[in-house]
């Protein structure tokens, strides 16, 4: 299984930056080159150009908040992945779940969309003034920033 970041770029293509860890989510690589603040994870700036070498031309023209964006973090056997609500559909989330090996042993998927400005990509409407999910039917899945729901086997 994997963690790491991940981009969607031009609607299905998942760009995905993975590290190999186990359950526990300790990377399997020792001394791996963090780029965050703290030197203990990635950023999605710091590790952009990196991640987006094998792409075209056109994608590597594009700065790394063009995309929508996501992040998996593994910790005790469980899977969350942090995501843009524009990254939603059932098909991609299945792909994200296959790109990081999230199906043999990982029981648990927790799928958690972000409406803040984090994960936003450039360009995307503010859903309000807030950063907060629009308080619609349509919504009804969120909370005060954050909607999520969970994948059993």
């Amino acid at each position: 299984m994997y963690k790491g970041l991940f981009w969607l770029a031009d609607g299905d293509n998942l760009i995905a930056y993975k590290i190999r860890c186990g359950a526990d989510g300790v990377p399997e690589t020792p001394d791996l080159p963090y780029n965050s603040r703290r030197g203990d994870s990635f950023t999605h700036k710091a590790t952009w150009e990196t991640a987006v070498r094998e792409q075209s031309r056109a994608i590597r023209a594009k700065d790394w908040n063009h995309f929508p964006r996501g992040r998996v973090e593994i910790k005790n056997g469980k899977a969350v992945i942090y995501h843009n609500p524009a990254i939603g559909s059932e098909e991609i989330m299945l792909k994200i779940r296959k790109e990081f090996d999230l199906t043999a042993d990982v029981p648990t998927v927790r799928f958690v969309l972000d409406y803040s400005l984090h994960y936003r990509a450039v360009g995307e409407q503010q859903l309000c003034t807030c950063g907060q999910p629009p308080k619609t039917p349509e919504s009804r899945l969120a909370t005060e920033t954050n909607a999520e729901f969970t994948i059993g086997k």
